[in-house]
């Protein structure tokens, strides 16, 4: 099992392989965090926190935006990926 920092490593060479537009919201994050705080976790620590912050559902409501070419989001689902009057 890989040590965190070895996974840092592996995510510091998988995000050189990404296209910059996917790059630039993480560095745009990591600028403002580093204005804000004085310092960043890093790039690919910033990849690694938001891909371990995806769940299931909300993966699967961002690819069906895409599909569907949704450009609104007014409707939110809950935790569950379910519709509910609370959407509303």
């Amino acid at each position: 099992m890989p040590t965190e920092a070895q996974s840092i490593d592996q995510l510091a060479e998988a995000v050189k392989l990404l296209p910059a537009h996917f790059r630039q919201n993480f560095e745009k994050a990591e600028a403002q965090l580093r204005e804000a705080y004085g310092r960043s976790p890093g790039v690919p620590a910033l990849v690694g926190l938001w891909l371990s912050c995806g769940t299931g559902s909300r993966i699967r409501t961002e690819f069906e935006r895409a599909v569907l070419d949704i450009k609104r989001r007014s409707l939110t689902p809950n935790d569950q990926g379910e519709y509910d009057e609370d959407c509303l």
